[in-house]
């Protein structure tokens, strides 16, 4: 037995036998596809475009935050949008309820989308422009609610702007109060621990030094002027010794305040001795002034020994009334008081001297003790003082969120009245009826053709009988 083939022809006249079984669905097809394009509930959508107003004052001045990404931005605006205040305020002001189902029924109708950028650039985009849509089937109210979900959204935009400024103002002056608090609490205890430690604290270690470096000059001035008072009197009291001997060679210099009438036997050789030896810078010895001043020196030596030999009670009182001997005794006197207050001087000064370099010794301790209490103080300072110009710049932002000068959103174009429905689209349901109406034609054509067992053409006569065919008659037409 040959081979069956399947010629083209053949599927020609499968649609010529099966024509209407093809036909009739996909007429039905498109009588059903018009019929639902016609009856259908239809489906309005209309679109409002907002868009980010620039903020009317550089943010430089008031110290906004940086800007929202793009995902963020879009993101917080589908919150926002699709919030239950939100919603709630939009069916209220509609009249459209306020329970729980019309506020879904409202989020599911409402959808936001960005525009298509107008150029293609490499630069990133920044999203500044959003399309909030709303679909409905009544036209004249897709519009209505899609306008007042716009102007409502600005609103309550503005509004929580507004809020979020005042209460980050309310926060940051609550948190100022309590650092203000802590650091007057911070400044009590380091002034007192500042004025128990008087003289210790670090910042006098270098004022204690120079006074130290001054007191140990002032004790070695001391101790000079002490050695010095020291020998005076030892001097003032071997001159006294030397009175009270009668010593004829003792050469006694007279106070500056001593009386010029002095006429003792020792003043008197003195000053003659003091006479010869200025004339003796003027003349020779031969001359006659030098000859007299020599013989009166030796007669006033005569004098003082003569004197010398008399008995010590007749020395002493005349020694009592001798005004150069009254000078130094009082000399005497004067130079141990002195010597008596050098002394204290000395003492005092040793104790300042073991007081300042207590101080100096004690002041790493000290700042020891202080730093945990100034490191509090410090830190506490340096907040407080952040927290101060926080609280100046949100004041500074709630004042332009309260005006309405920041960034702010706006309705740039209100929605206008859809003429077509979005829902059905009659275009794609014609398409989408035709299409499965060719397919329904297709499948009962094919299923029909695969269950008729007749015989039709001369090729399948042979391969159901397997006998030659000698010939072959066309189609009678009828008469």
């Amino acid at each position: 037995m040959e081979d069956s083939q399947v010629h083209a022809l053949d599927y020609l006249s499968v649609f010529r036998r099966r024509k209407w079984w093809l036909l009739a669905p996909m007429v039905a097809s498109i009588v059903i596809g018009m019929l639902l394009v016609r009856f259908l509930p239809k489906q309005y959508k209309a679109n409002a475009t907002v868009a980010v107003e620039a903020s009317g004052v550089s943010t430089s001045l008031v110290g906004q935050s940086a800007p929202l990404d793009n995902e963020e931005r879009l993101r917080a605006m589908s919150q926002q949008l699709l919030s239950t205040p939100t919603l709630a305020r939009v069916a209220r002001e509609e009249h459209l309820g306020d329970d729980d189902a019309v506020i879904g029924r409202l989020r599911s109708s409402v959808t936001i989308a960005v525009p298509d950028p107008v150029a293609t650039t490499n630069e990133p985009r920044h999203l500044d422009t959003f399309i909030i849509s709303y679909a409905d089937a009544d036209p004249e109210r897709t519009q209505r609610i899609t306008n007042r979900l716009a102007n409502v959204f600005v609103d309550e935009s503005s509004k929580m702007r507004e809020q979020r400024a005042e209460h980050t103002s309310t926060f940051i002056a609550s948190q100022l109060s309590a650092s203000q608090q802590r650091l007057a609490d911070l400044e009590v205890r380091l002034r007192h621990a500042k004025e128990s430690h008087i003289g210790q604290l670090p910042e006098q270690t270098q004022a204690n030094l120079q006074t130290l470096s001054g007191l140990r000059q002032q004790i070695d001035a001391n101790a000079t002027s002490l050695r010095g008072e020291q020998d005076r009197l030892s001097m003032i009291e071997r001159q006294i010794e030397g009175m009270k001997q009668g010593a004829s060679d003792f050469i006694f210099a007279p106070h500056a305040n001593a009386p010029a009438t002095d006429t003792s036997p020792q003043a008197r050789v003195l000053a003659l001795q003091r006479e010869l030896a200025a004339a003796r810078l003027s003349y020779t010895d031969k001359h006659p002034e030098v000859i007299r001043l020599v013989e009166e020196l030796a007669t006033a030596r005569k004098e003082a020994a003569a004197d010398h030999e008399r008995p010590a009670s007749d020395r002493a009182a005349q020694l009592q009334a001798d005004p150069a001997y009254r000078q130094l005794a009082s000399d005497r006197e004067m130079g141990r008081l002195r010597i008596k207050e050098l002394s204290h001087a000395e003492a005092d000064l040793r104790r300042q001297i073991a007081l300042y370099q207590a101080r100096v010794e004690s002041a790493p301790m000290v700042e020891q003790q202080l730093s945990s209490v100034q490191r509090d103080f410090d830190l506490e300072k340096q907040q407080y003082a952040e927290l101060s110009s926080k609280l100046r710049a949100a004041n500074m932002a709630e004042s332009v969120e309260r005006n309405r000068r920041g960034e702010q959103f706006t309705v740039l174009y209100g929605a206008s009245y859809p003429t077509e429905p979005v829902k059905p689209v009659p275009l794609r349901v014609m398409l989408i009826s035709i299409v499965v109406g060719i397919c329904l034609g297709a499948a009962l054509t094919l299923g029909r053709e695969y269950l008729d067992r007749s015989v039709h053409n001369v090729r399948e006569l042979r391969d159901e009988l397997d006998l030659p065919v000698l010939g072959e008659v066309t189609r009678i037409q009828p008469v």
